[in-house]
Order: structure tokens, then C-alpha cells, then sequence
């Protein structure tokens, strides 16, 4: 055994085209110094990819931990297994990959007695990446070995570069798109409170609810500032329900009656009375029909996705359309939602673009969405991060069915609680 000593530090010469090129930084662990000169002499005008050798040489598993621990960009390990006890280096390589925690450098483990590491069951049991017998390794087929471990190791730093760039990448993103949802939040929040106004307002005019106005024309211009504002009120609510579905914050889940809210956002839709019918079936019981549906899901969510589908079935068809809002109950407690019209449908060029972002649509059935498509993109964002998702169907001239779809589970059946209803 050779007492510990300094590391021995050498640049092997090479082509001077090459200076300045960082070298791979290659170590050998070995007790035996004629290894270490052997080493030295077959790489001595090895470069791969433009850059030398900078060979390190310690002589025990207690070098090769001060030396590793302290420094770092190591390439390559050549191991020799027998050194201070028979098992050592193999300990050393168990030290490297769980206390040192480096996973980038490449081991070649090189033994001159594989009787005390038999190669199948070393190279199953430690994380190493080459396993030699010293006595065939000649000079050829050691610049191979270095060759396929620089490789190796080149591969896994870029590898790992590419994925800290994606990360701090993802992370601006984030950053950004998060400011994106407080500033759209933000100016919705203040374009509506003008928006009340000049729409209050203006009904009043329009109404003459403070005496005659005189010329009919201000009547008609009333009445036109009140359609306008109330188009641009709707535009201002899509935006805002579109940042809040893009949110990423974690959905509240409760407990609350289907049947229920459904009703109560009849109610509060003028447009739908007389046009729109509920139904609550299931399959899993012979009841053709349920009095209650208790869902566990997002409720703000939940009133975001029917009000859309809702308003775009009745705002979007002609009045005599006529409008089912169904809910069943699916096996496995799952849930499907869907609301049917019988209007005018939605051409298949179209239809197969729903729901993408920022889409001009110049159909029928979303125009009234000022052309932006949101109120879609916010009902198929939000039911998927629930774990569900959306499904439309139309035939021109027929109708249209959009299909949501909440995820097994969704429906709770034991304990059955109070439906829950909107302020």
C-alpha cells in the first residue's frame, strides 16, 4: 500500500491548436504506481472533440474522496477495485453516487484480480459504466473505453444543461403569464365599475325615467349605448372567467346539489324561461329520473362552465330554439353534463376548432363571444383540471350537444347532505 500523498496533476501535451479549450478532467485511483504510468503513457495524445487530458493520480479511496470532495467537473474515474481493503473501491463508488450525489461522472472500474468482483454481479449491483480486467486492457482499447465515457458524460452535461435552461425558461414563463392573469384581473375589475355606470345611466335616459328627453333620435341613442355596453360588459366577464380558468391555483372542491344550481342560474338568465328544461337520469338505477345530484367539484367553476354553455345555446340560436340542460349519472360515480339545443348547429370547419385560444369564430353559435372564442376555452380549461373533459357535436340545421363529463367519483352518494344554492 503507497502512503497518501499530494495528487498528482498533469496535462497530457497535445496539438497547441487546442489550448484553451478546458480539458476533460480524467482521474485515475489506483495503488499500483506503474497503473498510473502505464495510463499516463497510452493517453498521452488523446483529445476528444478539441480538448485534452487533464489526468489526476491518487493512490487510495482516502485521496480520491478529499480530492473529490473538494473539487468538481470530473469526467472520468478510472477505479481500481483492491487498493486499502479488497472491497474498496467498490464502497468508493457507492460514496460517489449517494454521498457525493454525482451522477455525471463516468466510472470505469479496472480490477487485476476480478476473482473479489466478479464482473456480472458488480456491474448489476453498483452504479459504474465500464467494467476492464487490467490484464486486457491494452492501450487500444483503453483510448476506446475514454472514448465512450467522455461521450457518455458529454451527453448527460448537455442533457443537464438543456433541462436547467427549460426549467429557468418555465420559470420566467410562469412569472410572466402569472402577472398576465393579476393584470387582465385587474383591468376587468375596473372597466366594470364604468361599465355599471354608463349602462345604468343610459337606461335611465333611454327610459325617460326622469321626464321626457325631448328629440325620439336620444331615445334610440340610449337605448343603442346600453346594447353596446352591455356586449362590452359580456366581453369584459369572458376575459375575466378566461383568466380565472387559466389560474392555476388549486380548485376548492365542495359538495353541492347539481339539480339545484342549475336552477337557481335559470333563474337569473331572463333569456331562459320557456326555453331551457332540465333532466337528471342515471345508469345506475332503474329511475328514469333523480331529484338530486350531489357533485363534489369546484362550484365557481362549475357555475362558469353551465353559465357559458347555457347563454351560448340561447343567445346563439333563433327564438323558437329550444334548449335541455341534462345531467346523468354515469357508472363508477362519474358524471355527464349536456346541454342540447335544436338550433342552427355549427359548420365542421368550425367545430373543430372550438375551444382553441383566441379564435376569430364567424359562426352563429359563438359570435356573440365578440369573435374572441374565450367562453369555450375557459369551459374546456376548467373541466380538465378537474379531471374531466368536453365534447361537442352538431349538425347543421339540426342543433348542437356539448357534452361535460366530471371524472369517476365525482358524484358523492354516502353522506347525502342539503343541496347547496347561489347567494
Amino acid at each position: 500500500m503507497v502512503e497518501d500523498r499530494i495528487p498528482i496533476v498533469e496535462d497530457v501535451p497535445g496539438n497547441p491548436a487546442t489550448y484553451g479549450l478546458a480539458p476533460w478532467l480524467l482521474i485515475i485511483v489506483d495503488d499500483d504506481d506503474s497503473v498510473h504510468q502505464a495510463t499516463r503513457f497510452a493517453l498521452e495524445d488523446f483529445i476528444f472533440e478539441g480538448r485534452q487530458l487533464e489526468i489526476i493520480s491518487v493512490y487510495s479511496a482516502k485521496e480520491a474522496r478529499a480530492y473529490m470532495t473538494r473539487e468538481d467537473g470530473m469526467a472520468v474515474v478510472l477505479l481500481d477495485v483492491v487498493m486499502e481493503t479488497e472491497t474498496i473501491g467498490l464502497e468508493l463508488v457507492k460514496w460517489i453516487r449517494s454521498e457525493l450525489e454525482n451522477t455525471r461522472v463516468r466510472i470505469v472500474l479496472r480490477t487485476g484480480q476480478p476473482g473479489y468482483a466478479p464482473e456480472l454481479q458488480v456491474v448489476r449491483d453498483y452504479d459504474i459504466n465500464d467494467y476492464k480486467e487490467k490484464s486486457q486492457m491494452t492501450a487500444g482499447r483503453l483510448e476506446a473505453t475514454v472514448y465512450a465515457a467522455l461521450r457518455s458524460y458529454r451527453d448527460i452535461v448537455h442533457l443537464e444543461d438543456q433541462t436547467k435552461e427549460l426549467s429557468q425558461a418555465l420559470r420566467s414563463a410562469e412569472i410572466a403569464d402569472r402577472a398576465k392573469t393579476d393584470f387582465i384581473k385587474h383591468m376587468s375589475h375596473e372597466f366594470r365599475t364604468p361599465l355599471n355606470g354608463i349602462i345604468g345611466l343610459s337606461e335611465m335616459i333611454a327610459s325617460e325615467a326622469l321626464g321626457p328627453i325631448g328629440n325620439p333620435k336620444y331615445k334610440e341613442y340610449g337605448w343603442d349605448i346600453v346594447t353596446s355596453g352591455r356586449h362590452l360588459q359580456t366581453m369584459v366577464e369572458r376575459i375575466l372567467e378566461f383568466s380565472v380558468s387559466s389560474d392555476e391555483s388549486p380548485l376548492t372542491y365542495e359538495t353541492f346539489d347539481l339539480n339545484s344550481l342549475i336552477a337557481t342560474l335559470l333563474e337569473r338568465n331572463d333569456g331562459a324561461k320557456g326555453k331551457v328544461s332540465i333532466r337528471s337520469s342515471s345508469e345506475t338505477t332503474t329511475s328514469a329520473r333523480i331529484e338530486s345530484l350531489l357533485l363534489s367539484a369546484d362550484l365557481k367553476a362549475t357555475q362558469t362552465m353551465l353559465v357559458n354553455l347555457i347563454s351560448n345555446a340561447i343567445k346563439h340560436n333563433p327564438p323558437h330554439c329550444k334548449v335541455r340542460v341534462t345531467a346523468r349519472q354515469l357508472q363508477d360515480q362519474g358524471l355527464r353534463v349536456s346541454v342540447i339545443d335544436n338550433g342552427v348547429g355549427i359548420e365542421p370547419a368550425i367545430l373543430d376548432r372550438l375551444g382553441d385560444y383566441f379564435n376569430i369564430v364567424r359562426d352563429p353559435y359563438v359570435s356573440g363571444e365578440a369573435g374572441l372564442g374565450l367562453g369555450l376555452v375557459a369551459v374546456k380549461t376548467l373541466i380538465e383540471r378537474h379531471g374531466g373533459s368536453i365534447d361537442v357535436k352538431s349538425e347543421l340545421g339540426k342543433g348542437t350537444t356539448v357534452n361535460l363529463t366530471f371524472p369517476d367519483g365525482s358524484i358523492v352518494i354516502e353522506p347525502k347532505r342539503p343541496g347547496k344554492h347561489l347567494n
